[in-house]
């Protein structure tokens, strides 16, 4: 878990840092990706301070519960992200006509409420004390045989966001088999180009839900063994093991955000670029550099003579 979120947290970093210091990487679809960055931090850092509190030992103090709902409410943030996302590109390929859709204010709402809700839904979980301490796993979790509190957090972690980014990817390729363009004119050639582009967009989206939705299998697992055998004693690492593979799903989560932003992977490339030539010019000039040195002592001791 620790190298996971620690993976996670440089390639966020990594992602905040080129839209900071790059102005022409602050358009609204990067910014959008932006967002996903920032709930990959938290979720990472969270990730990781839970195994670190782990290692440590005994973790079941006061701000045990807190960190459980910290978990859970990251996981929320990082999949309402993608929804934000996935909104924007109905807007951008289904309603092009509709540029109000596409204004920064119109976005802006939609991040704040999507924020709220992923601050917020977790709240009844905390108050009513459902997060209880795991002692095979050391964390604070919703308990795997507490259907209703499992089933309240994963319709808001899983398939509320699902129930959302499938419908709108099929809504879009929908719309672009209904409406394409003839390719013997350059306007034709341009919106085809465009269309298979926004859709290009999608299906990487698309990948990254896939990828977390697979690295959540053990615990769905783990869930059902609890709730179809309540007889058999439980499993002391089911837990951790589901955490392990939900940490490594969300360091590749943010990987996949680095190398799916075309701007941004282009930057960190001409970057890497740039160093690389730098080091190799080191490497092949140093005697020159010597040589010239030399000669200008050698000068100098003449002069003087």
């Amino acid at each position: 878990m620790l190298l996971c979120s620690v993976f996670g947290i440089i390639c966020a970093i990594t992602f905040i840092s080129v839209v900071a210091f790059d102005r022409q990487s602050r358009t609204l679809t990067i910014m959008l990706a932006f967002n996903s960055a920032v709930a990959g931090l938290v979720i990472n850092i969270t990730c990781g301070c839970q195994a670190i509190y782990q290692l440590t030992g005994d973790s079941n103090d006061i701000l045990c519960p807190f960190r459980g709902f910290l978990t859970h409410a990251a996981t929320g943030l990082l999949y309402h992200t993608i929804c934000v996302q996935t909104i924007h590109r109905l807007f951008v390929v289904v309603f092009p006509t509709r540029r109000h859709l596409r204004s920064v204010r119109v976005m802006v709402c939609i991040l704040s409420f999507q924020w709220l809700v992923s601050i917020t839904f977790g709240i009844p979980a905390l108050i009513l004390g459902r997060i209880v301490y795991q002692p095979g796993s050391h964390i604070c979790q919703a308990a795997l045989n507490d259907l209703t509190i499992f089933l309240y957090l994963a319709t808001f972690i899983y398939f509320c966001p699902i129930s959302i980014i499938i419908p709108i990817y099929i809504r879009i390729v929908h719309y672009i088999k209904q409406h394409s363009f003839p390719t013997n004119t350059q306007q034709g050639l341009i919106e085809q180009h465009r269309k298979h582009r926004e859709l290009r967009v999608m299906r990487r989206l698309l990948i990254i839900v896939a990828v977390v939705l697979l690295m959540s299998f053990p615990y769905l697992i783990f869930f059902l063994h609890a709730q179809f055998f309540p007889y058999l004693k439980p499993i002391p690492y089911a837990q951790r093991i589901s955490f392990i593979s939900l940490s490594f799903g969300y360091g590749i989560w943010m990987l996949l955000n680095l190398i799916f932003t075309d701007k941004i992977r282009k930057y960190l490339i001409n970057k890497i670029q740039v160093l690389v030539r730098c080091l190799q010019t080191t490497r092949i000039h140093p005697h020159n550099t010597i040589d010239h040195q030399t000669h200008t002592i050698t000068a100098g001791e003449t002069q003087r003579l």
